[in-house]
């Protein structure tokens, strides 16, 4: 009999055993889970409710899409009203307030989640690298990297800078967040053919050096086929800017977007640096004119920059454009072939998901 209730004892504290390490395997999975699906988590599932409620409000017969180049903003309490989303409060225990920014970019859209709560607010990419890289002006005497306020713009200076971004499968660099607070981003690689900026016969010397007029240059259409190449599911992220086409003479030798920028081109999607985009990273003190060898000091973008076409001509004939090497930006014929570098514009709030902006670890986009 003792021996049958030991064998029963046994029995029990094997079971017991198996239970209890049952309920601590299953406390370790909730614990884990919690990490891994916490708040930010549910918000942003929330976040992602949101978005296909406005793709529903937009495609409902009472709504429409925007304007090509435009966009409008649709508050949550709207797409409760219309029944396109329940209340933000029977989906989160927090006091939220919510909207959905709608994009027509080149006929597609993009829609762009804000969701406002007491314990939580949508990271948009913008806020998100000045909160990583944002230096004061005093340490530029320093030469120390970062993004810096140039006028109304933030850009991206110095040698070793954290400004890459992965986007539609490609590397880019954010070369500055612009005055309306959009990123401003170049292909970290030039396309693989080298182009002429312009061949056509020139009345004014008479000879096929090109015209320097940039609207129908061959480079412009030449960026503009390859951005017809771009799938949908990237072209939707891509919003209209402007492109500084201004001419300079070789009396105009300041580093200057001011300069660049007397005259642009409207509501493009794609193009290619200016002279200033290439020379303003710089923290060199003695980069003070586009041909000072000093610009291709601690400038991150000169660094890799091989032999590349510019937006800019020159006003001093009708044949020449501004090209940028390893050190300085130079004049030369427009028939000439060089490299040159997609250049785009994205929404400074596309959402901030994951990235510090390393080239080991870029931040994410689309």
């Amino acid at each position: 009999m003792l021996e049958s209730l030991k064998k029963i004892d046994k029995k029990f504290l094997i079971i017991g055993g198996a239970i209890i390490g049952l309920l601590l395997l299953i406390v370790v999975f909730l614990l884990v889970a919690s990490i891994f699906s916490g708040p930010g988590k549910n918000y942003g599932k929330v976040e992602k409710k949101m978005v296909k409620a406005a793709e529903k409000y937009i495609k409902s017969e009472d709504h429409q899409i925007p304007e090509p180049g435009t966009s409008v903003v649709v508050s949550t309490d709207t797409l409760v009203a219309e029944g396109f989303m329940d209340e933000l409060s029977s989906m989160i225990k927090d006091d939220c307030t919510g909207s959905v920014t709608i994009m027509n970019n080149g006929g597609l859209s993009l829609y762009l989640p804000n969701l406002q709560c007491s314990k939580y607010m949508t990271t948009h990419i913008s806020n998100k690298i000045i909160d990583d890289s944002y230096q004061d002006d005093s340490e530029a005497e320093n030469y120390t990297p970062g993004l810096y306020a140039i006028d109304d713009e933030y850009v991206f200076r110095g040698d070793e800078v954290n400004n890459y971004v992965e986007f539609g499968g490609v590397t880019w660099r954010i070369l500055k967040i612009d005055e309306n607070g959009n990123l401003r981003l170049i292909k970290n690689n030039s396309e693989k053919k080298k182009v002429q900026w312009d061949n056509k016969f020139n009345s004014d010397i008479k000879k096929s050096y090109g015209i320097n007029f940039y609207t129908t240059s061959v480079l412009a259409d030449t960026l503009n086929n390859d951005y017809e190449g771009f799938r949908d599911e990237n072209k939707k992220h891509l919003i209209p800017s402007n492109v500084c086409v201004g001419k300079r003479s070789e009396n105009q030798q300041e580093v200057s977007r001011e300069i660049d920028c007397s005259e642009v081109l409207e509501d493009q999607y794609i193009s290619t640096l200016t002279l200033s985009d290439a020379l303003l990273p710089s923290l060199d003190e003695n980069c003070v004119n586009v041909t000072s060898g000093g610009c291709a000091n601690y400038n991150y973008l000169l660094k890799d920059l091989n032999s590349a076409w510019t937006t800019n001509g020159s006003s001093d004939n009708t044949y020449e454009v501004y090209m940028v090497g390893q050190a300085m930006g130079l004049t030369t014929k427009a028939r000439q072939k060089y490299n040159y570098y997609w250049v785009i514009t994205v929404s400074g709030d596309e959402l901030y998901t994951k990235g510090s902006g390393t080239a080991s670890d870029p931040y994410k986009i689309g």
